[in-house]
């Protein structure tokens, strides 16, 4: 009888052992909480430089700075308009440029003042991400053709007034700038080249003649307005 019951009395107390470790702070299970899980929200910030619009569109007034069309650096003006249709752009642009130092031509019975009235054509790329624009143009004009407000030169091409040495054309290609400053106003700013095709030379009242360079260089920088 003796074993049997000191059997039975080691067995009670490996229980109570194990049931007094359970016990114990830090040896029980864990448990699970019951609060619900933290949602994370990615905000992105709106590049305001970006446009979701399909079209878009605007006016330009910008001053102008080049050499290689008139005799020494060449200064001038341009109005232009523009229309965007996703990342394709046309442009139209009027300018009147004038050499730094005045210059005449007697080639006329009248002596003009040298200066160089464009119609410039423009078409290309405009990002709708980024403020960069990319295009290739073509243009036409008169040299020292009538002083009037707007450039004069195709208009009298086509009605055959402009002699053959003070007709331009040219062609070439540009790269810009046009960074917001609101939602409505851009800051242009513009790099060409265009090569100048039958070029001629023209009597000035020096004595010596005129031709233009092989190639013209031209910046430009104004206040752009309207829809982008």
């Amino acid at each position: 009888m003796t074993a049997p019951f000191t059997l039975a009395r080691a067995s009670g107390f490996v229980i109570a052992l194990s049931s007094s470790a359970f016990a114990q702070p830090g040896m029980q299970e864990p448990i699970e909480s019951a609060q619900p899980p933290v949602q994370h929200t990615l905000v992105t910030k709106a590049n305001p430089n970006a446009t979701e619009a399909t079209w878009g569109g605007g006016v330009r007034l910008t001053g102008l700075s080049g050499v290689g069309a008139l005799p020494g650096v060449n200064i001038g003006g341009e109005l232009a308009v523009h229309v965007r249709w996703e990342e394709r752009f046309a442009e139209l642009g009027f300018a009147k440029w004038r050499p730094q130092e005045p210059v005449v031509i007697t080639e006329s019975p009248k002596h003009t003042e040298l200066g160089l009235d464009l119609w410039t054509l423009r078409a290309g790329w405009a990002s709708m991400k980024m403020p960069l624009r990319a295009w290739l143009l073509v243009e036409a004009g008169e040299l020292g053709g009538p002083h009037e407000v707007m450039p004069a030169g195709v208009p009298r091409m086509v009605m055959g007034s402009v002699e053959p040495s003070h007709k331009w054309f040219a062609a070439g290609g540009g790269f810009g700038v046009a960074w917001p400053m609101s939602e409505n106003a851009r800051l242009l700013g513009n790099v060409e080249l265009a090569i100048p095709i039958d070029r001629e030379a023209m009597m000035l009242d020096t004595g010596g003649t005129f031709e233009p360079d092989a190639a013209t260089a031209r910046c430009s920088l104004g206040l752009e307005v309207g829809w982008r």
